[in-house]
């Protein structure tokens, strides 16, 4: 089986490239959902994190925005909060590539972010990033917050600015996706990377 790990910064269009491989019947692990579910009411982190940041979890539900406000003045806090969830996660990732196994897929897809930081590129036999011009990337991130976004754009900047570089990311990787010219584009290309892939596999 191929794991095809997926990255690239934040409003790269990965969601969109993600999306191609799952309407083509690739099964894809979506680490930032993963960790939605983590988080949701009563989900698996929500004990953990309430004792370990107190008076963010009230009833079960985590208040998203207190701890965003943690984060913001403290600086050890997100490091905690990484070790918290970045191994119920990878328990995850690793219960998604049993699964894929034990069905024999001949190709999944691993969707995280920060694939190379947390080392899971170790378990992909190749790493593809999306990439977009930043002007593009800033564009997508001012239409989400228009839309009722969780995030403005000067906290958006300042997370774009503590993010491993675009050049950084498609020098390690094996494929690269562009995204910021149309969603037609990113469909030729993932359409040709199925098709290069399958060949291979015959």
């Amino acid at each position: 089986m191929k794991v095809l790990g997926l990255t690239g910064g934040m409003a790269a269009g990965k969601s969109t490239v993600a999306s191609l491989f799952r309407k083509a019947g690739v099964p894809v692990f979506d680490a930032d959902a993963c960790v939605r579910q983590l988080q949701a009411p009563h989900g698996r982190s929500i004990p953990v994190l309430q004792k370990t940041f107190p008076g963010i979890v009230h009833d079960g539900v985590l208040d998203r925005a207190a701890l965003r406000r943690l984060i913001a003045v403290d600086s050890t806090v997100l490091p905690r909060l990484e070790a918290i969830i970045h191994p119920l996660v990878r328990q995850e990732r690793r219960a998604f590539l049993k699964r894929c196994r034990s069905r024999q897929v001949p190709l999944c897809v691993l969707d995280i972010p920060l694939l190379w930081e947390i080392g899971a590129d170790r378990d992909c036999t190749l790493v593809m990033v999306a990439i977009a011009p930043l002007s593009v990337r800033l564009s997508r991130i001012r239409q989400r917050y228009r839309r009722g976004g969780l995030m403005s754009e000067a906290d958006a900047k300042a997370l774009l600015n503590r993010q491993m570089p675009d050049r950084e990311r498609r020098r390690r990787a094996d494929i690269v996706i562009k995204t910021g010219l149309s969603r037609a584009y990113a469909v030729r290309q993932v359409r040709a990377l199925l098709a290069s892939l399958l060949r291979e596999r015959q």
